[in-house]
Formats: C-alpha cells, sequence, structure tokens
C-alpha cells in the first residue's frame, strides 16, 4: 500500500485548518466530547475508478534527473472525502452549520488539495444522545487521476500517486 490517499486526505485536511476549521483525521466520539469548539473528521469514504487507457497504460515519463523513461499507468476516478462535525451539546446545531459552511465554501472555491470538486453537499444537523454531541455531514466529490510508475528492473510498480487540476 502506498499511502496516496491517505496523503491526499491529509493535505486537505490541512487546507481546511488553513480555512480556520479544526481537523483531525481520526477520531472516535468519546474524543469529540471533550472538544469545546466543532471539530471535523475528515475520511477517504469511496473511490470509484475507471479506465485509463489500454490495460490502464497512460504513456511514458522522462525522469528528469537521469533522463530514462518509465512507463506510467493509472486509472480515472471520482474520490469521496467525508468530513463529519461534531459540536458540543452547548456549541449546538449552530455551531456544526457555521463549521460545515467553512468546510463547503473553502472546498467548492478552492478544490479539496488541487483537486476540482464536482460536488459539495451536507447533510442534516443531527443530536447524538449517546455521545452528547452535534454532528453534520459534509461529502465533497472530485475528479482525479491515481497514477503509478513501473519499475523495470524490480518488476513492480512504485511511486503512487492522487493527480488532479484545478482550472
Amino acid at each position: 500500500m502506498s499511502g496516496a490517499l491517505g496523503r491526499w486526505r491529509d493535505r486537505v485536511a490541512q487546507q481546511l485548518r488553513d480555512s480556520g476549521l479544526n481537523v483531525v483525521t481520526a477520531m472516535d466520539p468519546g474524543r469529540a466530547a471533550r472538544w469545546r469548539e466543532p471539530v471535523a473528521a475528515a475520511a477517504v469514504s469511496q473511490v470509484v475508478c475507471a479506465p485509463g487507457g489500454f490495460q490502464d497504460y497512460l504513456g511514458v515519463e522522462r525522469d528528469g534527473q537521469i533522463g530514462e523513461g518509465r512507463e506510467v499507468y493509472g486509472r480515472e476516478a471520482e474520490l469521496t472525502l467525508a468530513l463529519d462535525i461534531f459540536a458540543p451539546r452547548d456549541g449546538g446545531g449552530e455551531a456544526c452549520r457555521k463549521a460545515a459552511e467553512t468546510a463547503v465554501e473553502c472546498l467548492a472555491c478552492r478544490g479539496a488539495a488541487g483537486l476540482p470538486a464536482v460536488e459539495v453537499r451536507t447533510g442534516r444537523t443531527e443530536f447524538l444522545e449517546r455521545d452528547g454531541l452535534y454532528r453534520l455531514e459534509v461529502a465533497c466529490r472530485c475528479r482525479a487521476w491515481l497514477t503509478a510508475r513501473a519499475d523495470q528492473e524490480a518488476g513492480a510498480f512504485t511511486d503512487f500517486e492522487v493527480k488532479g487540476r484545478m482550472r
């Protein structure tokens, strides 16, 4: 496993932090109850792939340092980032809504770590009685390419990446 999707999720989380949102990449509701402000838990919730070319072959890329060509393979993908926004009871549903607005504005206007947002949507605010928290879901669908380079000597794929371009 190369961790390319995890790295993308981490870059989106940092982008949202830079916009003023408190974001973590893994959290259970028990920990969220200790926060005094809204916090969003970010995760890659869905990946849908389509073929990229003949048997996913995209072409040859020249290595700028040694000038050697390396085969590149990849697939077009649609990635969905899920944000579960939690707010403490005393902050109320309004705190969730404000945090969601910050996330939606950031993702819709700036994309998700370089990937254009195809759709950004929010769910309904709900109160989790057992945890004493409000929760609101935000989902962001993005178009991307999942690419890998072939290492001819090792006979394996290396350098897995998530790529996209904002226009």
